[in-house]
C-alpha cells in the first residue's frame, strides 16, 4: 500500500468521529406558500460513546450576513419540549397561523423572527425529545450531565462540520429550566476555547429568559412576587414571613402554624395561571378526544372546539397545532426526519428518563464574572413560575458593579420595561425586566425582546 493511502485513510480514521452526521437544505415546508426566504438545515449528528443518540436539529440562516452575524443555540424549557415550540411560535423565522382554514396549518413569516439579526440554532434535547432518538434503550436514559456532554459533542462536530462559521460570534440561551445545564455548557465551551481546542468554538456568551438558576431563590421568591402582584393580603404575608422564618422550601411539618399558612398561600394562588397571571387558568390538556379532532379538524376547527371546553382563549391551545402539523407526512419529508425512528410527533414528551442533578448553577455565574463573556437576563414582570425576585436575588449575590442603574427602557417612544447593567472588569451583566410579559417574555412580547436582543448585540444600552 502507498504512502499516499496510508495518509488517506489515516486522515478518514482521524475525522470519523466527526463524519457521523446528516443534513439537508430545506426549500420550503408543507404549510408556507412559496420558497422560503431563507436557508434553513435540518440534520442529525450522533453523540454518546457509540453515537447511539442521534441528535435532530434545525439551523435558519439569519436574513441579514449569515457569514458575519453571531450564532445563537436556543434551548427550550422542559426538559423534553420540542425546538418546534421555539421555532414554530418564538423567535424562529416562520410561525403557525392559528386561523389556518385547511386540514395542515398555515405557516407564515414570524414579524419578530430573530433570524432578522442572528442564526439561529435548535436541537431537540435531551433524546426523546421532538425528533432525536436513540438507537439503544439505554440510550434513552439522560440527565443535567448528558445534556451537557451530548450538546458539548453536538457543537465539535457540527462546527467540524460547517468551518464557514467558525469565526462567527457564537452565544447559547434559553428560557425556563434548560438554563440549568446551558450555564455549565457555557463554562465548558469557554474552557475548551481559552485551551484552544479544535474546532475552536467563537464563544461570547449567554442570553437566559426567566431562567432557573437556583432551586431554592427561585421557588422561594414565588410567596414574595404573589405578595407583590396583590394576590395574597398584607395579614397572610407578614403572618407566612414570621412563622416560616422567611423560608418557603424547606417546611417543616411540626411547624404548625407554617405549613397552615402556606397551605392558605397555596389556595388562594390555585386558579392562577403562573406563567402569566392576567392571563386565564386553563387546563394542560383539554377533557377532549382531541387526537381524532386534529385528524378530521383545521387547525381553526381545532381550537374553536377546544375553547368551548373553557369558554374563553388559552395561550397554550396554540400549541397543540405543532403536534397537528409535525405529525403530517408531507412535512416528515420535507423536514428529512428518518423513516422509522419516530413513532407519534408530542411538542412536550413528559415520560422522558430524565435525572436532575443540577440544583443551582450562581457559582457557574460567580466564575463568569471572570471572565471577558458578556450575560443578558431578560425576565417578566407577570411571572410566578420562576419570579424575577429570586433573578435579581442570584445576580446581587455576584457583589458586581453596577455600571448602569435602574431605569426605563423605550420601543415606539413607550415604557417597554426596566433595565441595569452590571460589571467586573471585562464581564458585564445585563439584566431586563419585560414589563407586561409572562413566562418566558418573547412569547408575550415578541416585537420589545427582538428590540432588547437587537441593541444588546450591538453592545448599545437597553
Amino acid at each position: 500500500m502507498g504512502w499516499r493511502w496510508c495518509c488517506v485513510i489515516l486522515v478518514l480514521l482521524l475525522l470519523a468521529p466527526f463524519m457521523a452526521s446528516s443534513r439537508s437544505i430545506i426549500r420550503n415546508l408543507p404549510g408556507f406558500s412559496g420558497d422560503l426566504p431563507f436557508k434553513l438545515e435540518s440534520g442529525y449528528i450522533g453523540v454518546g460513546e457509540e453515537e447511539e443518540v442521534q441528535l435532530f436539529y434545525l439551523f435558519a440562516e439569519s436574513q441579514r450576513n449569515p457569514s458575519k452575524d453571531p450564532i445563537l443555540l436556543w434551548f427550550v424549557g422542559g426538559p423534553g419540549c420540542s425546538a418546534f415550540s421555539a421555532f414554530l411560535f418564538e423567535n424562529g423565522p416562520v410561525m403557525i397561523d392559528r386561523n389556518s382554514s385547511g386540514i395542515l396549518p398555515t405557516l407564515v413569516l414570524n414579524p419578530y423572527a430573530w433570524t432578522q439579526v442572528l442564526n439561529m440554532m435548535y436541537i431537540d434535547l435531551p433524546v426523546g425529545t421532538g425528533f432525536s432518538y436513540s438507537e439503544t434503550q439505554e440510550g434513552y436514559n439522560s440527565s443535567d450531565l448528558l445534556w451537557i456532554e451530548n450538546t458539548y459533542d453536538f457543537l465539535r462536530k457540527w462546527f467540524m462540520d460547517h468551518p464557514e462559521f467558525g469565526s462567527n460570534p457564537f452565544y447559547v440561551g434559553g428560557g425556563s429550566y434548560s438554563t440549568m445545564p446551558t450555564v455549565p455548557l457555557v463554562k465548558k465551551l469557554y474552557e475548551g476555547y481559552k485551551a484552544g481546542s479544535n474546532p475552536l468554538i467563537n464563544i461570547k456568551g449567554l442570553v437566559l429568559a426567566s431562567p432557573a438558576t437556583d432551586m431554592f431563590l427561585d421557588f422561594n421568591s414565588v410567596v414574595v412576587q404573589a405578595y407583590r402582584l396583590s394576590l395574597i393580603s398584607d395579614e397572610l404575608y407578614e403572618s407566612i414571613k414570621e412563622s416560616c422564618n422567611g423560608d418557603y422550601v424547606n417546611i417543616n411539618p411540626n411547624n404548625t402554624k407554617c405549613a397552615s399558612d402556606y397551605e392558605a398561600f397555596s389556595q388562594l394562588i390555585r386558579y392562577i395561571n403562573i406563567n402569566q397571571v392576567l392571563e386565564p387558568f386553563c387546563i394542560a390538556t383539554p377533557d377532549l378526544k382531541y387526537r381524532s379532532l386534529l385528524e378530521d379538524s383545521s387547525p381553526k376547527g381545532v381550537l374553536q372546539s377546544l375553547q368551548k371546553v373553557s369558554d374563553f382563549w388559552c395561550r397554550g391551545y396554540d400549541h397543540i397545532l405543532v403536534n397537528q402539523w409535525a405529525n403530517n407526512e408531507d412535512v416528515r419529508k420535507a423536514l428529512h426526519i428518518r423513516e422509522g425512528t419516530k413513532g407519534e410527533f408530542l411538542r412536550c414528551n413528559k415520560s422522558l428518563s430524565y435525572k436532575v442533578h443540577l440544583r443551582s448553577v450562581v457559582d457557574y455565574h460567580r466564575n463568569f464574572t471572570e471572565t471577558n463573556l458578556q450575560c443578558l437576563v431578560y425576565c417578566a414582570d407577570l411571572d410566578l413560575s420562576i419570579p424575577h425576585i429570586g433573578t435579581q436575588a442570584w445576580i446581587r449575590s455576584l457583589n458586581l458593579e453596577i455600571k448602569d442603574p435602574w431605569r426605563a427602557w423605550f420601543v415606539d417612544g413607550q415604557v417597554a420595561g426596566y433595565t441595569q447593567l452590571y460589571k467586573n472588569n471585562d464581564y458585564f451583566l445585563t439584566y431586563v425586566a419585560v414589563k407586561g410579559a409572562g413566562h418566558v417574555a418573547h412569547s408575550y412580547k415578541p416585537k420589545e425582546v427582538l428590540q432588547v436582543i437587537d441593541r444588546w448585540l450591538s453592545y448599545a444600552l437597553i
